[in-house]
């Protein structure tokens, strides 16, 4: 059992430590003890919505000499993992406010693959409860678990990573796998010098938190470590954003320009500009024809022939090409309004009003 003495007690608990000349001394810091629901665990996608793992300690009581009344929040807890038993690199803490942590088979699935293991294989990870009562006192270790875990091989679970603040308190755009082949991309809308980091969920516990780490003055490097960075970007604007967690990287282009063409406007790429809507996240552009468009009409990004948004085969959507393919239909004849909302990457979406 650990005594904080009247310094700290100052910071925290009241403005002089000493009443009627005594000291007053904090009582009840001490190492957590940590248990499981289970230590070895053989995941399934079957289950991926069941409860599979619930960590639990006992963080103590913390009470004064004095009579002073004191919070438990004083104390910060995290839970740590990593996958050797020294915690010489920390693969992830989990800041929580209670007494116990649960996972889900997929979330602790996705956990676990984000850290190195391989599905269909049994691996090892560590874990522990760190203490903190303040930044001018060492902190103090729980007992450390070992879990043997078998995740499996992600497929669904992992459709989307979310550009998420610093702060992890909000989670304004999207990237998405359409593949579920661990590349995704999406559209968004940021400031100049824009900090953020990518999740697996729009939570503030996500069991994946990509940041950077710069090598070599490389700013476009994933990593999920807990001496993360933040990505940042130094353009301003409107972007397509592509992150790999193959590869570990991600990459931005500025979008300049959405241009509409098709047999209305002689295909030109200059004739019928977009405007950004950026309270409602759409493009609009006004459109007449005089006839229903024959090879339907394309959006090109930058102008560009060979990224733009033409057909697909379910209606309302359409899909993004980086080689030929037809363009999307369009059978109005007169004056309308074309709307693109690009803010869902699994189906960017248009319609004609």
């Amino acid at each position: 059992m650990k005594k904080i003495i009247c310094y700290i007690l100052s910071i925290f608990l009241f403005a002089s430590c000493k009443k009627e000349g005594a000291e007053a001394v904090l009582t009840g810091f001490e190492d957590a003890t940590l248990t499981a629901t289970a230590t070895q665990l053989t995941l399934s996608q079957s289950a991926k919505d069941s409860v599979v793992l619930q960590l639990m300690w006992d963080a103590g009581t913390l009470s004064v000499s004095n009579g002073y009344a004191v919070e438990e929040s004083l104390i910060t807890t995290t839970v740590q993992y990593a996958l050797d038993a020294n915690f010489s690199s920390i693969k992830k803490e989990v800041a929580v406010t209670s007494s116990s942590l649960s996972y889900t088979t997929a979330t602790l699935n996705t956990l676990v693959l984000g850290f190195g293991l391989t599905a269909g294989e049994s691996g090892t990870v560590y874990v522990r409860v760190k203490s903190t009562l303040t930044a001018n006192t060492s902190s103090n270790y729980s007992n450390v678990l070992t879990l043997s875990i078998t995740p499996y091989e992600s497929g669904n679970d992992a459709a989307y990573l979310y550009m998420a603040s610093t702060d992890l308190t909000s989670f304004p755009w999207k990237l998405c796998a359409r593949n579920k082949d661990g590349k995704y991309d999406g559209f968004v809308k940021v400031d100049q010098w824009y900090n953020f980091l990518l999740t697996n969920e729009e939570s503030n516990s996500a069991s994946v938190i990509y940041g950077g780490y710069p090598a070599n003055d490389n700013q476009y490097v994933l990593y999920a470590g807990s001496d993360r960075w933040n990505c940042w970007t130094a353009n301003g604007g409107y972007l397509y954003i592509t992150a790999n967690t193959n590869a570990l990287t991600w990459s931005e282009t500025v979008i300049n320009s959405l241009s509409v063409v098709g047999d209305f406007n002689s295909w030109s790429t200059t004739a019928t500009p977009m405007t950004y809507d950026a309270t409602n996240k759409i493009w609009t552009a006004s459109i007449t024809t005089t006839a229903a468009e024959q090879w339907g009409i394309k959006v090109l990004i930058n102008q560009s022939w060979s990224w733009f948004f033409g057909t697909s085969e379910e209606a309302g959507v359409c899909t993004l090409y980086t080689a030929d393919a037809n363009g999307f239909p369009y059978t109005k004849v007169g004056t309308y309004t074309l709307k693109l909302d690009l803010s869902d990457p699994k189906n960017f979406k248009y319609s004609v009003e």
